[in-house]
């Protein structure tokens, strides 16, 4: 058999099919091959996408791409550990080094933190980076394509309305906006968010912090003249007791402009319980719901029960355990036909979690603890001493003034 010759016979679009699972290393080494697979490793096809990972020094190698291919990348990803600063560096020039291309093609761009941020750190590098991104293009770039994909969950830096508005008035294309990161603040105001998804009437998928949104912005969305409107997350958080509750008026309004609408609330442990209550609107057509308050949520899950029960999908509660839980719970899983993510996260006896087995067998994913599991992950006054002796005997044997490195 003729191994060469059938490798020499594979079809180019084959060739980059198998260099688009490789790493930009093991591309490398691919395209010495031979002349064939070096000449697929320049078409443009194979690199619309790509994923940068740093994590060292090493991985500072991944911007070459950017010389070289730059104008060829439509959806790039990027992952960082941002506790060391050559990583921060690497990623903040991927941003700019995509701003300054002589022909822009980028229509997607994703940011992700894999690490706890350092101390101190604010990430002002990465606003100025996306600001340039997101800002007016060099007169003399060619742009081929604008944004119609920006997701910042996965920085843990705090956003403010100019860099909404840079991204609103030079990409209005924009269809996708996930601005659910971590920082506890948000300082989008509601006026800004509603700038934006009037310059950029494509949207059709917004998550946002509840802070942000408001009657003018739902009022916008419910415009005849919009496309539909197909996905809305909203984070809550203890910013919600300064913030006026969306109106029921306004939730039908865009419920019947979108018919297809899914919603998803996310409540976390900053946010005042009784709250809770007062957003979960009957009228929203909920489809995830997270509720990480590690409070008493017996109240609300019934809630959950009776409103949502015909549209419900995926819940999340972090809540303490009582027999009205139970029985709040089983009611949701016992009406929630298409329920099929469930993480429960709480004390609950083996005899509820069979019930839930036995009502909803067709469970995807979930996480139902009994209470001696519950109780083991939770830590004592003991074992709380114990830890803290440990590390300080560590931190005055090392001789540093400073704490530990935190474990990887």
């Amino acid at each position: 058999m003729d191994l060469e010759g059938q490798w020499s016979d594979l079809p180019d679009h084959i060739i980059i099919n198998i260099l688009s699972y490789l790493s930009l290393a093991d591309r490398c080494s691919a395209a010495l091959t031979c002349k064939s697979w070096s000449e697929c490793f320049d078409d443009q096809t194979l690199w619309r996408r790509f994923t940068f990972h740093f994590k060292t020094e090493e991985d500072s190698n991944q911007l070459q791409c950017l010389a070289k291919h730059g104008r060829q990348l439509r959806m790039v990803t990027i992952y960082l550990n941002q506790q060391e600063l050559v990583n921060r560096q690497n990623a903040c020039e991927v941003l700019t080094g995509l701003a300054r291309c002589d022909e822009r093609r980028l229509e997607e761009i994703s940011v992700t933190f894999t690490m706890e941020n350092p101390l101190f750190f604010q990430g002002l590098e990465f606003l100025s980076s996306l600001a340039e991104l997101f800002g007016p293009p060099d007169p003399r770039a060619k742009m081929v394509a604008t944004l119609t994909k920006v997701d910042l969950s996965g920085l843990s830096v705090t956003y403010r309305d100019v860099l909404l508005y840079l991204l609103a008035d030079n990409h209005p294309t924009l269809q996708e906006l996930n601005l659910q990161n971590t920082s506890l603040m948000c300082f989008i105001s509601p006026e800004c968010m509603h700038t934006v998804v009037k310059k950029c009437p494509k949207i059709n998928s917004l998550s946002i912090h509840y802070r942000s949104a408001s009657e003018e912005l739902f009022t916008e969305f419910s415009s005849s003249m919009r496309l539909p409107l197909y996905y809305l997350s909203l984070a809550c958080n203890r910013e919600e007791k300064y913030h006026k509750v969306i109106p029921a008026e306004s939730w039908t309004s865009l419920v019947s402009r979108h018919k297809r609408l899914r919603v998803c609330l996310k409540f976390d442990h900053t946010i005042e319980r009784h709250r809770i209550l007062t957003i979960l609107d009957p009228q929203i057509p909920l489809v995830e719901l997270h509720m990480r308050t590690m409070t008493e949520l017996q109240d609300e899950v019934s809630t959950v029960a009776r409103y949502y029960h015909s549209t419900l999908e995926y819940l999340a509660i972090v809540t303490k355990g009582t027999e009205e839980l139970k029985r709040a719970l089983l009611d949701v899983v016992k009406h929630s036909q298409r329920l099929h993510t469930l993480h429960c996260y709480c004390a609950l006896d083996e005899e509820t979690i069979d019930k839930i087995h036995t009502l909803r067998p067709q469970l995807k994913k979930y996480t139902l603890k009994t209470a001696e599991e519950f109780n083991s992950l939770v830590p004592t006054l003991t074992d709380l001493k114990e830890c803290l002796e440990s590390l300080s005997s560590k931190w005055m044997a090392s001789g540093r003034a400073r704490y530990p490195e935190p474990p990887l």
